[in-house]
């Protein structure tokens, strides 16, 4: 087995074994090199100490030097280079008590939690794979290292990490570390919010958006994510799971259709618990609940929805409701024609009204507020005429002009 590594990561490696040091890359790095995959990050593990790596290079950060990471900056890229080390008890779920730093790479290794994660490389001593890593991802099983019991009572977000591996890859899951989850699931409520949400978005954004169901099935939602955990085993189910296999993969979709069968409120909810940006809150939220009203085959409608929604907020409703008429067709069997040919005319219409540059918001009307000062208006009266001329010239677009809109205030 030849892994091509960044001549970076050579570099590292070569300093540290000439040093007197043993040195590898190791876990997802080679991992996905094996896989064919290009890695975002390249991990290195050594026998030597942290202070020892610091000696050793002109710019290093100790980005987590009290459990042996010193992180490598070369031309601006940073490495992480870790100490072999051996965990020592896990009392809160995530965090080891102590680590003691090891001479050995497989008591490195063991500790790691699933074989796929667990191999090492460099070109003098080649692949070292002590448990079994690369016939797992030959037959695509995500397993354990060890016990899984164990590695899931280290830390329990490994559980979901087990689930988000599947979906990414397309790998089954070996019986024992299933069953071991379905067991422990109740310690999840030990993970924070916002390492779940990592692993439930990469999961939503994965090859298989399906497998969140997995989450739902193995009991890891119930005492966490209890809305997202009926949605998951309600009636819904069905075209929840080919919605979101049938979606763009962005958070904005993937999110939108996990919740197409919910309401605003309760999106809001959810999104919040997870704590994420108030973009993707408003966005999601909104997109649900937007896309569920009807839009008119006419103009003026149009417009009124341009204006009501916001051009980026309609496109994506557009977007999405492609989605949903999928959806409904792939759970039916029943064809949509009249529904598709219904899309089809709103979005003509809305890219002709765009190309014209048509006048749906405040400020593309041919009059402003200082202009209804100088004749004379004041206060919130200013705010309440726009709004009433906006509303006659999206109805009639030859009426945007300004004396005319001037001569139109009387009948207001």
């Amino acid at each position: 087995m030849y892994i091509e590594l960044p001549e970076n990561v050579k570099s590292i490696i070569e300093v540290l074994y000439s040093n007197g040091y043993e040195a590898y890359a190791v876990g997802g790095c080679v991992r996905d090199s094996v896989l064919g995959r290009k890695p975002k990050d390249w991990d290195i593990t050594t026998s030597a100490l942290p202070q020892e790596v610091k000696s050793l290079f002109k710019k290093t950060i100790d980005t987590g030097i009290k459990h042996g990471t010193v992180t490598v900056m070369i031309k601006g890229e940073g490495y992480e280079v870790t100490t072999y080390r051996i965990d020592g008890v896990y009392k809160d779920g995530r965090h080891p008590e102590n680590v003691t730093f090891s001479s050995k790479l497989t008591e490195d290794l063991q500790r790691r939690d699933f074989t796929i994660n667990a191999m090492a490389y460099n070109d003098k001593v080649g692949l070292v794979d002590q448990f079994e890593g690369m016939k797992d991802l030959q037959e695509g099983i995500i397993r354990c290292v060890g016990n899984p019991s164990e590695r899931f009572g280290e830390d329990a977000l490994r559980m979901m990490r087990a689930i988000r591996f599947c979906a990414q890859l397309g790998f089954h899951m070996d019986d024992n570390t299933y069953k071991a989850i379905v067991q422990l699931a109740p310690n999840i409520i030990k993970v924070s919010v916002e390492r779940i949400q990592v692993e439930l978005v990469k999961t939503l954004l994965s090859e298989n958006p399906d497998y969140v169901q997995k989450f739902q099935e193995a009991g890891l939602f119930i005492d966490i994510l209890p809305k997202i955990d009926k949605i998951l085993s309600g009636k819904y189910k069905k075209s929840t799971l080919t919605m979101l296999k049938l979606s763009e993969p962005t958070a904005i979709f993937r999110y939108a259709a996990l919740f197409y069968s919910i309401g605003y409120e309760d999106i809001q909810e959810i999104l919040k618990s997870l704590k994420l940006d108030n973009y993707t809150i408003d966005t999601v939220s909104k997109l649900v609940s937007y896309s569920k009203n009807t839009i008119e085959e006419n103009e003026p409608a149009v417009r009124e929805a341009l204006h009501k929604y916001g051009k980026d907020m309609l496109n994506l409703m557009l977007k999405y409701e492609k989605t949903v008429i999928a959806t409904k067709e792939a759970v039916t069997g029943i064809l949509l024609p009249a529904r598709k040919k219904h899309l089809a005319v709103i979005e003509n219409m809305v890219s002709c009204i765009i190309e014209r540059g048509d006048c749906f918001t405040l400020k593309d009307l041919d009059i402003t507020g200082n202009d209804l000062i100088e004749y004379g208006l004041k206060g919130k009266e200013v705010g309440r005429v726009l709004g009433l001329l906006l509303d006659i010239v999206i109805e009639n677009q030859k009426l945007n002009d300004k004396q005319t809109l001037i001569a139109l205030i009387e009948h207001l």
